[in-house]
């Protein structure tokens, strides 16, 4: 019967013409006012489909920002189903922008739901070095699959099989070089009721507000040069209309007035030219690290290193080569949570790949991090460490 609704309300209201953005944020307002959380409106679920059902047929009117906001999780809420109270509570502050826009492309439909710019403004993302000096950009982002279909939850193994990016984009300046990449940028998803909620984190792109900014979501792990077109005489960045995929643009409405030009120009000198007389000088236990990792290959890595069986895990990559690694743990060395990881274009079934390393910088703290492309198109994720 829900999903009867929904389905009906999704059409009902989206007209042509969309109303005022003011009436949106009244209604929005409202919902806010109750101070509903997403369980309070499982509990309710009834008496708020009424009330839909009711404003709906009053205002006569309705859109798929209206839809959104109704539908879909406030950004405050979002937050929370994430973990972070903090977030949570900066969304529903006044610095916070809500938006509430939604694009369809690729077979997904996209809702930017709001951004909240500032410093110390979230519990868990924020970057533990404590980010740039004028702090942090969060947004959230509301996908789902046009037709319905749930996304899945975290949890399931189809988790990660479809690959999304969330950037923000700066007018004049080229996307490609740019992006979340260069920005400081990370992400933790959440799902709920079948929507995949992105909640994106960078430096603060507030500094760049007199300039334009724009938010893009690709079905793509990195930022896909296809999906847009840069105008290097304007600086302007547009949707290719034929691109087939999802390729979402979003032009951010913060005010020009928040903007920092001085901090604006040092951000594009760091990441355009950096400063080489910052650069890192390796301690001697690193650079034995590095001399004895350079040292290995497939054909030594057992005469040098032991594998820890407990790390093994079987994979499959994605279409671009991406490979979804869980969480592992070297017992005294590292733990990691896991994450992407990237089969080399040259694996060859059977053939040992070391694809990185990590650890405390020394030889104890140490790991290898390998993998082997199967017959079947698998493949098996190991860690090694140095023998004694």
């Amino acid at each position: 019967m829900k999903k009867d609704l929904d389905e009906i309300l999704k059409y009902a209201l989206t007209p042509n013409e969309e109303p005022d953005f003011w009436l949106n944020q009244k209604i929005r307002n409202r919902i806010n006012e109750k101070e509903r959380t997403a369980s309070d409106m499982k509990k309710t679920g009834k008496k708020i489909q009424a009330a839909i059902i009711s404003m709906a047929a009053i205002l006569g009117i309705g859109s798929a920002t209206t839809y959104a906001a109704w539908r879909l999780l406030t950004p405050g809420q979002a937050a929370m189903e994430a973990g972070d109270h903090k977030l949570k509570e900066t969304f529903e502050g006044s610095d916070a922008v809500q938006i509430n826009e939604s694009q369809v492309y690729g077979n997904y439909r996209v809702t930017l739901l709001g951004i909240a710019s500032g410093k110390d403004i979230a519990d868990y993302l924020t970057p533990t070095d404590g980010g740039e000096p004028a702090g942090q950009t969060y947004s959230v982002v509301a996908i789902e699959h046009a037709d319905g279909t749930p996304m899945p939850d975290t949890a399931e193994d189809a988790y990660g099989e479809e690959s999304f990016l969330v950037s923000p984009l700066i007018k004049g300046y080229a996307p490609h070089l740019y992006n979340t990449f260069t920005l400081g940028g990370g992400y933790t998803d959440t799902v709920e009721d079948g929507v995949l909620y992105r909640i994106s984190e960078c430096d603060n792109v507030e500094i760049f507000a007199d300039r334009g900014l724009y938010l893009c979501v690709t079905d793509s792990a990195f930022y896909n040069v296809e999906a847009y077109n840069y105008n290097e005489e304007t600086g302007e960045i547009t949707r290719n209309e034929s691109y087939q995929g999802l390729n979402a643009l979003f032009e951010l409405p913060i005010d020009p007035a928040k903007a920092d030009p001085a901090a604006a120009e040092a951000c594009i000198k760091k990441i355009s030219e950096p400063n080489e007389e910052e650069a890192y000088e390796p301690t001697p236990e690193e650079m034995e690290v590095d001399r004895f990792v350079e040292q290995l290959t497939t054909e030594n890595i057992n005469e040098y290193c032991e594998a820890v069986e407990s790390t093994k895990q079987i994979v499959k990559p994605d279409e671009e080569g991406i490979l979804k690694v869980g969480a592992w743990e070297v017992e005294g060395r590292v733990s990691s949570e896991g994450g992407d990881a990237f089969l080399p274009e040259d694996a060859k079934p059977g053939q040992l790949q070391i694809v990185g390393w990590s650890g405390d910088g020394t030889l104890d703290g140490l790991v290898i991090e390998t993998c082997v492309l199967n017959e079947d198109g698998t493949v098996t994720w190991l860690v090694y460490i140095p023998k004694k």
